[in-house]
């Protein structure tokens, strides 16, 4: 017959303490002597002693878990995201609940609403949109800890970990315009039609000041698209954006062959993230269009496929694992009851270059 699991009773007795500074010891809340919580520690460790993590709970009013909502954890930025995110957590003894909202806002509220009745001590989220953000400041009110990561939004004050998308696609299009190329497309997400409309009302004859947390980052990223050409006194022609309309490899191959098979064709494409990269450079390999002696290409993210690619695609790279662990940071610093103004985080997007960037001919 088995031997029963061991109890906190037996735990205080092993170690000379009561019932109750055993619980405070290994649940780390409340004063204990550093010499009673080690000798505590050690004889939970010679009993192999687990926690009920339940009546813990219930105690300290904290699960020691965090719930995390991304976009689709099957795209590779989110993938790396979330890694970061557990590889932290793990580490300060945190489990974590994951769940995706496919981009859709009425799932994300749902979502929500799952990892609120699972009790976990904070949320970390990519926002399906940044505008609507009611049901994440009800979740606030408290004190309940958010951290956005990816995405931040003017609508609400949070603490937020982004990259600086607009200064990136700046400086990859005066890439190519220095070379010698003058049409250059955008290839993106781009949805709804609304709000890339709203941005350039926004924009009017400034690119500065203009709210870039009002809109999703591939609808951001239009800004830096049109710094460049105001950089460079080069016409902005709309034709040369494309609107995918979906986060989606097919969608943007669909939409990229159309561009292509169009009378003025550009010489060069830039995308803003990593399934608008997929889907453009297989529109181009189906154009039988060689890169980069024919078009150059620049892609978003730094995924395993641009650089066996041959040629090489030259990226903006985006720091997915280091922005998971610096939301987990501080997420759990909040949790841990740090109380500071919301912070948001740029982390830096670098550039890669490899053998698909060329002069123009």
């Amino acid at each position: 017959m088995s031997r029963q699991a061991p109890t906190l009773v037996e735990v205080a007795r092993a170690a000379g303490v009561s019932t109750a500074t055993a619980a405070r010891a290994l649940g780390n809340y409340g004063r204990v002597k550093d010499s009673t919580r080690e000798a505590v520690k050690l004889a939970a460790e010679r009993l192999n002693y687990r926690p009920n993590e339940l009546a813990r709970s219930m105690i300290t009013g904290r699960t020691r878990s965090i719930g995390v909502i991304c976009g689709d954890v099957h795209i590779p930025f989110f993938a790396g995201v979330v890694r970061g995110i557990t590889d932290v957590a793990r580490g300060r003894g945190y489990t974590v609940l994951i769940t995706n909202s496919d981009e859709d806002w009425e799932t994300e509220v749902e979502s929500l609403g799952i990892l609120e009745s699972s009790r976990v001590d904070g949320i970390i989220i990519s926002p399906s949109d940044p505008n609507r953000v009611d049901h994440l400041r009800h979740w606030g009110e408290g004190g309940r800890p958010l951290v956005m990561v990816d995405r931040a939004s003017a609508r609400f004050e949070t603490d937020a970990v982004v990259i600086d998308g607009p200064t990136a696609i700046e400086a990859a299009v005066i890439r190519l315009f220095d070379l010698g190329h003058e049409r250059v497309a955008i290839v993106g997400e781009f949805s709804p039609d609304s709000e890339v409309d709203r941005l350039f009302e926004a924009l009017g004859s400034e690119v500065d000041g203009v709210g870039a947390f009002d809109f999703s980052p591939s609808i951001t990223r239009l800004i830096g698209y049109v710094r460049a050409h105001r950089t460079r006194g080069i016409p902005l022609d709309e034709s040369l954006i494309v609107r995918s309309g979906a986060y989606s490899i097919d969608a943007a191959e669909r939409a990229t062959t159309a561009l292509l098979a169009g009378d003025a064709a550009p010489t060069a494409i830039v995308t803003t993230d990593n399934s608008m990269s997929l889907g453009a450079y297989r529109a181009v390999r189906s154009a039988g269009l060689r890169v980069p002696e024919e078009l150059s290409f620049i892609g978003f993210d730094n995924q395993d496929w641009t650089e066996f690619a041959a040629p090489g695609i030259s990226v903006i790279d985006q720091p997915s694992y280091a922005m998971g662990q610096a939301a987990a940071r501080m997420l759990l610093d909040r949790v841990d009851g740090m109380d500071a103004p919301a912070r948001i985080l740029t982390e830096p997007a670098t550039f890669i270059e490899r053998g698909s960037v060329a002069p123009r001919g």
